[in-house]
């Protein structure tokens, strides 16, 4: 076997490599992006939409977490309230919908009585 280290092979020299090209579809020195001019009211729309969903009535529960939702996605914020508003509103109104039905057919909002000339306990 031969022991002696073999002499390594002469390299070329590096050239310097270009810069990667930027993505597509950026111009370049974009300036950041500025907020909307306004008030910040997903906060208040959501938080409104949740109590009023629950101590009020849904539809306005419905509207309110509609708002804060769009209010979200204009001023880039988490819409968590917005939907937690929107989807309680929606599920307080179904049961409240579904209550009125049931309370029709079973008659909790008048009389069975329909033969009123007659008294009820005249057997």
């Amino acid at each position: 076997m031969n022991t002696e280290p073999t002499p390594e092979e002469p390299q070329e020299p590096r050239t310097p490599q270009p810069p990667p090209p930027p993505p597509p579809n950026t111009p370049p020195n974009q300036p950041a992006p500025v907020p909307p001019e306004g008030r910040d009211n997903t906060q208040l729309f959501g938080i409104l939409g949740i109590v009023l969903a629950v101590v009020c009535c849904g539809p306005l529960g419905i509207l309110f977490g509609y708002l804060s939702m769009q209010e979200a996605k204009k001023h880039g914020k988490d819409d968590i309230l917005g939907k937690v508003g929107f989807w309680l509103g929606i599920a307080l109104t179904a049961l409240g919908v579904i209550a009125v039905i049931l309370g029709v057919c079973f008659g909790a909002f008048g009389s069975m009585n329909w033969n009123n000339d007659r008294d009820p306990y005249d057997y």
